[in-house]
């Protein structure tokens, strides 16, 4: 396969593979660790999302179909649903995203995004009917397609970006590809190369749309006084961020944007950030055709990534997301992991572990697995997402080693000694809050009766987690915190 078709995306087409020279692996992650296949055999899956009750949706990028998976099976209900209007003639156009509101069941919307007819890129929500709140349920169809945005340039057959999901906010976060005219993703009125923040929590049920922009815009976004699609963007300058995922504590994206000739980055994201594309790739400068650097080469104050590779070591990166321990868990990862930022790469097979420490991301590989590997061997991954059990789940797209076009959903399980919290006696403690209620900030006291690990987090009365003040080691005695009423991204609650 050449070298442009390579560098032009993630995703391969079918009559290609026979010109990967990828060698057959095993999966290979570290001890007391599994991979287990849970659906084999499915069309070219792309994206999953779990309902609160943990059952499973993903989409298939060319058959255009939501199913669902109902305790390890897929559900009776097949398809749930099949997107209308779709366009999966490319190597990367198809049904790519998906993600179900936050506020489900109350809210049963499922919302998608794909290519459609028309070179247009559509985000759409249904309405779901049926078993909305039952775990064994297998009875779900999707209905009444809202058009929420439905004109997003797709002119070019790659660099659609394509990851959808909610963040700690409740806003719908997109990422959109540069649609391969690069100098577009510093234009913040291109909708290419950007991170989009919606508000869709006001938008009644039923068909219809487009939406207008002034009903989806967040007050709060970065150019929410600039012109009226500017002034959806949350963060621009990106190549094609196919993946990427929110941490829950903190708001923070962890964008996996895919490079060009030289790097493949991963950078953490907050709102207004410029990530320097087309004047930056990785770490390096460089001169786009087409357009000049503001100012002159090389003196833009751009974004850079917690991390780079060469694009000799992997061609497409994944985002792999942030590890969080989801409440009510039964397979816990170590609390080592927690906080833990994990990436992987198309081709090259390998998922990778950062962890930060004083500020600084750094590779934490695990011993015995090749450079900074956590695991290798894991074929085509297109998607991860932490599940309600607290396993890894994860899209293998299809197998490029023998030749098969189906793929799987999978998930890496801790099978080590069961995580918890510590023993009743070590965290024995007495919360006080004062004043209750309180009108700017208020002081949150605990007593250990001996050291231990400790989180301090607040909630909101659906039990959404706000804002965490503290994730670590307390010693014994009194121990004192401040919340001054925001949640992790500084916005007043």
């Amino acid at each position: 396969m050449s070298r442009q078709i390579l560098g032009a995306g993630f995703l391969a087409l079918a009559f290609a593979l026979s010109s990967i020279t990828a060698p057959a692996s095993a999966q290979t992650v570290p001890p007391n660790f599994m991979n287990q296949p849970v659906v084999t055999g499915i069309n070219q899956p792309t994206s999953l999302a779990f309902l609160p009750d943990g059952r499973v949706l993903f989409t298939e990028q060319r058959s255009g179909q939501v199913r669902m998976i109902v305790n390890g099976h897929i559900a009776a209900t097949d398809p749930v649903v099949t997107v209308s209007q779709l366009n999966a003639i490319s190597n990367e156009r198809g049904l790519l995203a998906i993600t179900v509101d936050p506020d489900w069941p109350t809210r049963p919307f499922v919302y998608v995004y794909y290519d459609r007819t028309g070179n247009r890129n559509r985000l759409a929500r249904y309405d779901a009917s049926g078993d909305l709140n039952n775990p064994n349920g297998e009875n779900l169809t999707l209905s009444n397609q809202l058009l929420i945005l439905d004109n997003i340039p797709d002119l070019a057959g790659n660099h659609n970006g394509g990851a959808l999901r909610f963040g700690p906010d409740e806003h719908l976060y997109l990422s959109l590809g540069d649609d391969a005219s690069n100098c577009s993703a510093q234009d913040s009125t291109s909708q290419r190369g950007q991170l989009l923040r919606l508000d869709v929590s006001t938008l009644p049920p039923g068909p219809g749309g487009p939406v207008p922009y002034a009903a989806i815009t967040p007050p709060d976004n970065p150019l929410v006084t600039s012109d009226s699609s500017a002034a959806l963007v949350y963060a621009y300058g990106l190549r094609n961020p196919f993946r990427f995922h929110i941490d829950p504590v903190t708001g923070l994206l962890y964008v996996a944007d895919v490079g060009e000739v030289t790097f493949e980055e991963m950078s953490e994201v907050g709102p207004g950030d410029n990530l320097g594309w087309p004047f930056r790739e990785g770490f390096q400068p460089r001169s786009p055709g087409g357009c000049s650097e503001p100012g002159g080469f090389n003196t833009g104050n751009y974004k850079p990534p917690i991390v780079a590779y060469g694009r000799a070591m992997g061609r497409t990166i994944i985002s792999g997301g942030i590890y969080r321990p989801p409440a009510g868990g039964t397979e816990l990862w170590p609390m080592e992991y927690w906080g833990d930022v994990f990436y992987a790469d198309y081709y090259t097979r390998f998922l990778r572990r950062l962890n930060k420490s004083g500020g600084t991301w750094a590779p934490e590989p695990y011993p015995g697995q090749v450079g900074d590997n956590w695991a290798t061997g894991l074929v085509t991954p297109a998607d991860f997402l932490v599940g309600p059990d607290g396993s890894v789940w994860w899209v293998s797209q299809f197998d490029l080693s023998f030749g098969t076009f189906t793929g799987s959903i999978n998930r890496i399980r801790y099978t080590g000694p069961p995580v918890g919290v510590p023993a009743p006696e070590a965290a024995s403690a007495r919360l006080t809050a004062t004043p209750t209620p309180f009108a700017a900030a208020t002081e949150l006291g605990f007593s250990l009766t001996v050291p231990a690990i400790v989180r301090l987090a607040i909630y909101d009365v659906s039990g959404r987690e706000v804002r965490r003040l503290l994730d670590g080691p307390a010693e014994s005695g009194r121990t004192l915190a401040t919340w001054d009423g925001t949640d992790g991204a500084g916005r007043r609650m």
